[in-house]
């Protein structure tokens, strides 16, 4: 274990400046999983590789992204996959760019079921980009619930990631993304089936 400025900082050093303060220090064993050691750097590598089965699994959960939906430019509406817009947290780490098959779960009011205060998770498929086919400038988080329709502007969205599905591309008119978009979905679909 490491810490500080340039990974000087090492555990007695941590037990000694805890002392001072009269602070307990437990320094835990190393982990492992499947012979992996269980570590933020190897989650992260992970991620950034686009390998959710390995975060996952070194996490013990799906790596999770927590946000509000926001309003978009609404292009997804116009082609037949409309999508939640997630504002997150400027310092949370993301994934690969990219498509995501994923999990939600909707938390707030619902005119569609106001009497469920338990969340249910929702198949979806998320992009993680710049959207190069329309505009390519600022990057997004957006979410395409299946089957779902309904109001989901200012509720809080949990993004559960199950499996990366390919990277961010360009294509050449919104109907070859329209038709890659159909796909991504009923991949989704096989995986959560």
């Amino acid at each position: 274990f490491k810490f500080g400025h340039r990974r000087a900082g090492t555990t007695d050093d941590l037990i000694a400046i805890a002392a001072e303060h009269k602070i307990p220090v437990y320094v835990a064993p190393l982990y492992r999983c499947g012979g992996d050691r269980i570590s933020s750097s190897a989650i992260r590598k992970a991620l950034t590789e686009g390998d959710v089965g390995t975060a996952n699994r070194l996490l013990g959960r799906p790596y999770m992204l927590i946000g509000s939906v926001v309003k978009g430019q609404q292009l997804g509406r116009t082609i037949g996959f409309p999508t939640a817009n997630l504002d997150l947290p400027e310092d949370k780490f993301l994934p690969r760019r990219g498509v995501y098959a994923v999990n939600v779960l909707l938390h707030g009011p619902s005119s569609a079921s106001p009497e469920s205060s338990i969340p249910k998770p929702l198949p979806g498929v998320m992009n993680i980009g710049t959207r190069p086919t329309v505009d390519g400038i600022k990057q997004t988080i957006e979410v395409h619930l299946l089957d779902w329709d309904g109001d989901l502007y200012g509720r809080t969205m949990t993004v559960e990631l199950q499996s990366f599905l390919r990277p961010e591309q360009k294509f050449d008119s919104l109907d070859a993304l329209k038709l890659q978009i159909g796909r991504d979905c009923e991949q989704a679909r096989l995986l959560q089936a």
